[in-house]
């Protein structure tokens, strides 16, 4: 018993020993001095291939132990170490918190370069950390780590300068079931909203300086399954099971203080100036979005690489003018009891029809399509669920008795939720992926919802919109207006059951880059605000991908073909404004160029033509051309055009065949109204939108700007200028944040 009592004390006082010390309550901790793990569990490490192990010197060695190390490393060259699961599986990690330090030095990179992983593919990583070499030749540092909870990996990447490369990177990364961070030298270089816990199905063991060949499988960690391709010094590696402090980081690291040194996002070469971009990372539709309390939120499509395309989140960001965003990290993230958040709406609970109002602010409901993978057992196909904030619409919780609609056909979806006052009732409207047709649902607490009907929209599918707007500003005369992912749209009655159509489908947007439109919930003063998505190909080299249009106000308005829908910018984009340039009254000649002195990158153009005194005309915007033919009472836009090739042909905006014009970025009719022509032109870097007749008619699209910033306003004959107006505009970005 004497015997036993002392084991206990020594085993007491070593681990109080390995948990005072410099690697406090690491898993994991390898130092090279030899293969042993330096903690409790001494999970040792089997070598493999060529290594060696080796003192440093000098300055060096100094370095490392200021650092935690011992002064000793291993050199690999094709060499690597496995380490299992850990002598106690403690390297099969689980549940809401890791942290991960490596110091490591590379002697050449060339293409991936594994430090270390517990991964194979990106569907089935635990985490890891690597070099990777990109197409360009540039060099970054990559981390990854898998959840439970969502399809894919989360990736955070640091591009190494060219200078630094070849010197010793003390790499830090951290996850505490919210966010993940990546520290390079006491630096933090990249983070992101990452929600669950770590990935802890992959039994695959822990390599050091390795990769599996093959992504899937559980095969041993041998030559044929193993491939190594970091050649360079490893100091130490530890792992911990907990999110360890900035103190920690400041120690490991060797710096004073922390700092940042993440990108300087939103003055890249392509990057809009006063359209909405994710900071980083994909965005596609607008979602969610409600003004409440003096804040417009628009949520959004969000998807960080590595990815599957189905397990997007809900990204976040604020305004107070729709105008100046402000990126959050409070996102609403996929629930593997659900899947992943597609598209969907919310609305401000105003009476708290549904109950789940806490104090004095009202709850914002958001109806979410969790689109489901049942044969991977991430919850039922396609179900409409809902989350709800008691916070003014910053944190979500999802609402226990989800879904509110199970799944009725196929991947219907979508839903966009209103109120209409007439049937004192909440109405919902869902695209039921049959052909073009949409559902019509109503609920009077927003929990419980009741098929109404269905109508179908030809030609239109997914991302409905429908509501009532007075026509002409007469609240007493309301239409209600049904569109879709396109845009496209009729204008008709609803009696609380059924919609009657009194239009064909019309034409909303005549350019390329327009989908997924929606319109604000609870919009001051009466407004409809709305925002699209304009989906395009990969500007080159940016860190974001996707843009939104800038948001317009949505009207009806009587024309002589009857009742239409207008769309015309926010009158919040004059807090923009910078320098003016103004014309008024005057003949523009053949040879004359109005726009000559223009050399930004941001307009606001305003013009009135008299159309009945003037030849048809000509404006050209850093190769973006604007053409309007007076005989045939047509605008044409055309340009160095950005594709959009990814929103599926059959829902597109019928357009004009490529073959008669491969660089077309729009056309429409546009008659003259009392004899004039007036034209609103909006162009930032990327895009150009087109507003005819005060929005009767509008092009937007997206270009590739020519790198020589030339502006010209010409005529073919002669061309009657009752007013032009030309402000220069600011970026709406705090740049450098």
């Amino acid at each position: 018993m004497k015997n036993y009592f002392l084991l206990i004390s020594l085993l007491i006082l070593f681990s109080s020993y390995i948990r005072s010390g410099s690697f406090n309550g690491a898993v994991g901790a390898w130092l090279f001095t030899d293969v042993n793990d330096k903690t409790l569990h001494n999970s040792k490490l089997v070598i493999h291939g060529d290594l060696e192990f080796v003192s440093l010197k000098g300055v060096e060695r100094s370095e490392s132990k200021t650092r935690g190390g011992d002064g000793s490393v291993v050199y690999l060259r094709d060499g690597w170490f496995d380490a299992g699961l850990g002598a106690n599986e403690e390297l099969n990690m689980t549940g809401k918190s890791i942290s991960i330090l490596v110091r490591v030095k590379a002697d050449t990179i060339i293409g991936y370069a594994p430090i270390l992983n517990k991964a194979g593919s990106d569907q089935n990583v635990a985490y890891s950390i690597a070099f990777n070499q990109s197409e360009g030749g540039d060099i970054f540092i990559e981390s990854e780590i898998g959840s439970d909870d969502i399809a894919g990996a989360h990736l955070l990447k640091y591009k190494i300068p060219q200078d630094k490369i070849s010197e010793w990177q003390d790499i830090i990364f951290r996850f505490n079931g919210r966010k993940s961070e990546l520290y390079v030298n006491g630096a933090l270089c990249d983070d992101e909203v990452t929600v669950g816990e770590i990935r802890d199905w992959n039994r695959r063991p822990f390599l050091i300086g390795a990769q599996y060949k093959n992504a899937y499988g559980y095969g041993a960690s041998g030559e044929k399954h193993v491939e190594s391709k970091f050649n360079g010094y490893i100091d130490h590696v530890i792992l911990w099971d907990r999110f360890i402090s900035d103190e920690e980081i400041k120690t490991f690291s060797g710096v004073k203080a922390l700092k940042e040194a993440k990108p300087a996002y939103y003055n890249e070469k392509y990057r809009p100036q006063f359209h909405f971009t994710a900071r980083k990372n994909w965005l596609n539709d607008p979602n969610g979005l409600v003004y409440y309390d003096g804040v417009y939120h628009l949520f959004f499509q969000y998807m960080p690489p590595r990815r599957p395309g189905a397990y997007k989140d809900w990204g976040h960001a604020v305004s107070t003018d729709l105008v100046h965003w402000e990126q959050t990290p409070n996102h609403i993230t996929p629930h593997k009891v659900w899947g992943g958040c597609w598209s969907g709406s919310a609305v401000v609970d105003v009476n708290n029809d549904a109950g789940f109002q806490v104090g004095n602010k009202k709850t914002i409901i958001a109806f979410i399509t969790n689109g489901g993978d049942p044969g991977n057992g991430l919850g039922p196909l396609c179900t409409q669920c809902i989350a709800y904030s008691t916070d003014g619409g910053f944190t979500f919780n999802y609402y226990d008795q989800n879904p509110v609609i199970h799944n009725i056909h196929a991947a219907n979806r979508d839903p966009k939720v209103v109120w209409d006052e007439e049937s004192k009732k909440w109405i919902m409207s869902l695209y039921m992926d049959k052909g073009y047709d949409f559902g019509l649902f109503s609920s009077s607490d927003l929990k419980e919802w009741k098929h109404l009907s269905t109508i179908s929209l030809e030609g239109v599918a997914e991302c409905p919109g429908f509501e009532p707007l007075p026509v002409d500003g007469d609240l007493s005369n309301k239409k209600w207006l049904l569109f879709g992912g396109n845009g496209n749209y009729m204008i008709g009655s609803f009696d609380g059951t059924n919609f009657k159509p009194e239009t064909k489908v019309i034409r909303m947007d005549y350019g390329n880059n327009f989908y997924a439109a929606q319109t604000w919930n609870n919009a001051p003063d009466g407004r409809c605000v709305h925002i699209a998505w304009m989906p395009t190909k990969r500007y080159p080299e940016m860190p974001f991908e996707q843009q939104m249009n800038f948001p317009t106000e949505l009207t009806l308005r009587n024309t002589p073909e009857g009742i239409r829908v207008f769309r015309f910018p926010v009158r919040e984009m004059a807090s923009l404004y910078e320098n003016n340039y103004s014309w008024r009254d005057i003949m523009l000649t053949e040879g004359e160029n109005l726009f000559k002195d223009l050399n930004g990158d941001l307009y606001d153009i305003d013009i009135e033509i008299d159309y009945l005194n003037s030849s048809s005309f000509e404006i050209n915007l850093r190769g973006a051309r604007i053409y309007y033919d007076v005989e045939k009472k047509k605008i044409t836009c055309e340009g160095p055009v950005v594709e959009n090739n990814i929103v599926p042909d059959k829902w597109k905006s019928d357009s004009v065949p490529k073959s008669e014009h491969l660089n077309k970025l729009g056309e429409a009719s546009l008659s003259p109204v009392e004899g004039k022509i007036q034209l609103r032109i909006l162009v930032d870097r990327t895009s150009i939108e087109v507003f005819g007749n005060n929005g009767q008619i509008v092009i937007t699209s997206c270009f590739l700007p020519e790198d020589e910033k030339i502006y010209s306003f010409t005529s073919e004959d002669k061309t009657k200028i009752i007013s032009t107006n030309v402000h220069s505009l600011k970026s709406a970005w705090n740049l450098g944040r």
